[in-house]
């Protein structure tokens, strides 16, 4: 008797391996048993603490992982809504100049502005037509919403234009429907001015300003700006009439040139 202990001891890790693949081909060949099953469930619960850990750091990955799937998305409907906001205001400009082309049966020529200056108050811009465009000097030049300036240089490929806002600018105009003339300078941003206005005049706010016949370089009736102010001196038999340009100049893009034939 006393050589079972020995054997128990020299086969001591055989025995355990041996009774722990008995017992795990029991619960293998009975696992829809009831009684396999309830005890699954009970160990389930008491352990299931140990799971937390594990079920939390894969909500996290799963969390962050989707958190980058969606920024990146966002990112992506951002910049093609940006895409579209500036097709639109292409679009819109286009459209607004073949309006207005319908109207007077003028020739133009397109191009891009490629430089705005340095200067806080914008006086002229460099255009990517020229000579090889035929491109000449005092051209008139407009935005799809009207006068902007006029052609003051050109060289081979790109052109200066002096514009509205140059304190040197003048331009012949008239007053619609009341047909008065005066001479147009500029004040500050968008804003001009017509002095030397006969009191008797009839003129609104809202009449609409256009070129005049007289101009030398300008052909009649290219729209200007809108009278927005009219003012009067007690002393004086002439008034002054203030006007908003229909263009604006701080954000000039596409230009038109108005060609000879027109």
């Amino acid at each position: 008797m006393s050589k079972v202990p020995l054997i128990f001891k020299d086969y001591q890790e055989n025995i355990v391996l041996a009774l722990c693949v008995i017992i795990s081909c029991i619960f293998i060949f009975n696992n829809d048993s009831n009684f396999i099953k309830n005890t699954k469930s009970k160990s389930v619960d008491k352990f299931s603490f140990l799971y937390a850990p594990f079920n939390w750091l894969d909500n996290q990955l799963f969390l962050n992982k989707k958190l980058e799937v969606l920024s990146s998305e966002n990112l992506k409907l951002n910049l093609e809504n940006q895409v579209l906001k500036v097709h639109e205001t292409e679009n819109k400009r286009y459209r607004e100049f073949l309006n207005f082309k319908k109207r007077d049966n003028y020739i133009f020529m397109g191009a891009d502005v490629i430089s705005k200056g340095v200067s806080s108050n914008m006086s002229s811009v460099v255009i990517d037509r020229g000579l090889e465009d035929f491109v000449k000097i005092n051209s008139p030049v407009l935005s799809s919403r009207g006068v902007v300036g006029k052609i003051t240089s050109v060289s081979a490929n790109s052109s200066e234009v002096q514009l509205i806002s140059d304190v040197n600018f003048r331009l012949s105009v008239k007053i619609v429907p009341d047909e008065v003339e005066g001479i147009l300078r500029w004040i500050r941003d968008d804003i001009c001015e017509i002095n030397e206005i006969k009191k008797i005049s009839d003129i609104e706010i809202g009449d609409v300003v256009v070129t005049s016949n007289l101009s030398i370089y300008f052909p009649p009736n290219l729209p200007i700006g809108e009278v927005i102010s009219i003012f009067e001196k007690s002393d004086s038999s002439n008034r002054t009439v203030r006007l908003k340009l229909f263009s604006d100049l701080a954000t000039l893009n596409q230009l038109f040139i108005v060609n000879e034939g027109i």
